[in-house]
Parts: C-alpha cells; sequence; structure tokens
C-alpha cells in the first residue's frame, strides 16, 4: 500500500521545522490547521485573564497526554505560584485542580478540561505557550507569532522541540529533569529577550506568506494527477528490490575492491621486505668472508 500511494500528505512546514528535500508527489500541509482568527473568549475565561496585569501564560500538553497524576505536576505547580512569576496560567487538564487547594492557586492559576487553543493564542494577553511539542500546537502558536517552552514527552515531539529551538523561537526542557526555578528562568528569558519574540514574529510571517492555502495545494495536485497519472511523479526508487534499494551491492563491490587493494598492498609490502632482506644477508656473507 505504501508503494502504490500516488500522494503524500505530510503535516510539517518549513516555518517551524528543517528544510527536507521533497519528491514531486509529497506536499507539506501543516498550515492547515491554521489561518482561523480568534474568536471571542467563554465569560469565564475573559474574565479571568482580563484580571492578568503583565500576561497569561497557557499550558497544555495535548488531548492525549495528562501530566495530573504524574509527579513533575508538583514542579508546575511550584513554578506557577512562585511569586517571581508574574503571569496568570491558564492550564488545560482533566483534573478540576491537580496543585494544592490554596489561595494562590485559586487566583493565579486557571484548570479547565475544555479550551479553544487557537481562539487563547490569538488572544494577544497570552504571552508565552508551555507545550509538549505536537505539530499542531506549535504551528498554532507560531500562526499567532507565541514563544513557546516545550517538554517533549514522546514520538516526534523531540524534533520538533529541536526544530523550533534551532528556529530560536522556543526553550526546549526536559520533563524528566527540570526545576521550578529553571522553568521560571526560562519563561523570564522568552519574555524579556526581545530575539525570541523576534523569531516568533519572522516564523509567523513565512507561515502566512502563502500564495494558496494547504487545501488549494492539495487539490490541485489530486486534479493533475486524475488528468495525467502520478507515474511521472513516481521514485523510481520502489521498482528496486530490497538488496538494490540499499545498495548492498554497490557496498559489497566496494568492500571486495577495497580488500582486494588492501591485499595487493599487504603482497607488496611483503615482496619489498623479503628482497631488502636477502640483500642484506648477501651484504653481511660477503663482508665475513
Amino acid at each position: 500500500m505504501l508503494q502504490q500511494a500516488s500522494l503524500w500528505l505530510y503535516m510539517e512546514d518549513i516555518s517551524v521545522g528543517y528544510a527536507l528535500p521533497h519528491m514531486p508527489n509529497t506536499v507539506s500541509v501543516g498550515d492547515i490547521m491554521t489561518g482561523r482568527p480568534g474568536e471571542a473568549l467563554p465569560s469565564e475565561l475573559e474574565d479571568f485573564i482580563s484580571a492578568a496585569e503583565d500576561g497569561v501564560m497557557f499550558v497544555s500538553f495535548g488531548s492525549f497526554i495528562d501530566l495530573s497524576a504524574h509527579l513533575v505536576v508538583r514542579k508546575f505547580c511550584d513554578a506557577f505560584v512562585d511569586r517571581k512569576n508574574r503571569l496568570r496560567v491558564v492550564w488545560k487538564t482533566q483534573h478540576a485542580n491537580p496543585c494544592a487547594a490554596g489561595d494562590d492557586v485559586d487566583q493565579r492559576v486557571k484548570f479547565m478540561s475544555a479550551l479553544p487553543p487557537n481562539d487563547l493564542l490569538a488572544d494577544p494577553r497570552i504571552r508565552i505557550f508551555i507545550s509538549h511539542g505536537g505539530v499542531n500546537g506549535i504551528m498554532e502558536s507560531v500562526y499567532h507569532a507565541k514563544p513557546l517552552v516545550i517538554f517533549p514527552i514522546i514520538s516526534d515531539q523531540f524534533l520538533n522541540a529541536a526544530a523550533a529551538e534551532s528556529k530560536g523561537f522556543a526553550i526546549r526542557m526536559d520533563i524528566g529533569d527540570f526545576t521550578p526555578d529553571s522553568l521560571l528562568s526560562n519563561v523570564e528569558t522568552l519574555l524579556t529577550d526581545p530575539t525570541y519574540r523576534r523569531n516568533a514574529h519572522l516564523a509567523s510571517a513565512i507561515l502566512r506568506d502563502r500564495r494558496d492555502t494547504a487545501a488549494q495545494r492539495v487539490s490541485a495536485l489530486i486534479d493533475h494527477v486524475i488528468k495525467y497519472g502520478d507515474r511521472h511523479l513516481r521514485t523510481g526508487a520502489f521498482e528496486l528490490n530490497t538488496a538494490q534499494f540499499f545498495m548492498f551491492d554497490v557496498f559489497a563491490f566496494l568492500s571486495a575492491a577495497a580488500a582486494v587493494a588492501l591485499l595487493v598492498a599487504v603482497l607488496a609490502c611483503c615482496c619489498v621486505y623479503r628482497t631488502c632482506r636477502r640483500r642484506c644477508c648477501k651484504q653481511k656473507k660477503s663482508k665475513t668472508s
């Protein structure tokens, strides 16, 4: 099935990832997750954000990852209620309150099980996004020019986090090895260092600067395949067997050639050595006689 696929649609984009070579039958559609303007927030969330003097930090680890029952949640709680943290926090979690109850938590952290991430990130009062590094979250954050703190956990999140950090609009942290102070230090860096904000706006501009949408690109390529077929778009690698694809025959030939060359060199050295030894022996005999 993989070899017979006519088109490949990749959830990636040059604005947030590495520059990679592509075959003619592939198209990047990562920007299909973006482009929607922010809508009005629910009244409960609007009241909480409006009370923030220095802005808000949005925290979400996706739909399938919930750290509420994990030991590291204590570190996040300590960081968010720390007096050095001047931002309020909106935290998407399935638990009503994974932190210990208290006035500081109730006033500074808002826990909600369902949030509109695009609407939140579009709000100018959201200053920073703390994420697990899923491609959808990074795309939405970059579209709205929000710097990130990324804690990759599984799968492609490590590559996404490394690419975002290399682009200069995110800081990558280890979910298993961090402290509340280190988290707050990185948050303060994102807030005070203009480089991260500038790189986020640059990536956002690159992402928005498109002549057509992802749906239009996909539609055009599908129409092209319907009209002309896919033979001229497909790589010839699918017609090779496993040995040819991985060039085992080429490596075998090069290895054999290297072995022959090494053998010839060893034999030549042996011949030279024997010749020199014979001459030395003859000279010694002539002198003793």
